[in-house]
């Protein structure tokens, strides 16, 4: 029977190239939300927030994250009313082009 081995990510978060692929594997995702983003134009705001950072925190050391710091991200991706309209505004579903 499988034996789990307590600290098992740390061991595997230190090994050669780990840290190096996890990165890639971020800015990999970041890139394909970038791509999906472009079609929303109407300030590049959304598109240009899009970064890749290393999570910050003791035992965060290996973590990177995709982060998007736009204030309007939520409705930019998810969708929204129109104030002005009231009809709903589609999202560009970037986010989930970046996971798939």
């Amino acid at each position: 029977m499988a034996r789990l081995r307590r600290n098992i990510g740390k061991r595997v978060a230190s090994l050669p190239g780990v840290n190096d692929a996890i990165r890639e594997e971020a800015i990999r995702r970041a890139y394909k939300i970038r791509s999906a983003a472009s079609m929303h134009r109407d300030t590049g705001d959304f598109q240009s927030s899009i970064k890749v950072v290393k999570a910050s925190g003791q035992h965060r050391r290996q973590d990177w994250l995709v982060t998007i710091n736009d204030r309007n991200a939520v409705s930019i991706n998810w969708g929204h009313i129109d104030s002005k309209t009231g009809r709903p505004v589609r999202g560009i579903h970037a986010i989930e082009k970046g996971i798939e």
